[in-house]
């Protein structure tokens, strides 16, 4: 399990103290920027997450690209 992240989005902190709360192991992959960053705006990110934006969560196959859907998924 994945989790792209950045260290001041409010929408990942919830998610990672989700993750925490639950135990889950998952893997935080660091997005450099905030909104509208390169690195969000890039051809290979927008490939897992056309909006371009975190938190994103992926899963095996599945992936999740909202705070709430990717809470709920947890849950």
């Amino acid at each position: 399990m994945q989790l792209y992240t950045f260290h001041q989005s409010g929408s990942t902190y919830r998610v990672r103290i989700a993750l925490n709360l639950k135990m889950i192991d998952y893997d935080p992959v660091c997005v450099q920027g905030g909104r509208g960053s390169a690195e969000l705006r890039s051809e290979a990110y927008r490939e897992i997450n056309p909006q371009g934006v975190v938190p994103t969560l992926v899963n095996g196959g599945r992936i999740f690209t909202q705070s709430m859907a990717i809470i709920e998924y947890l849950e």
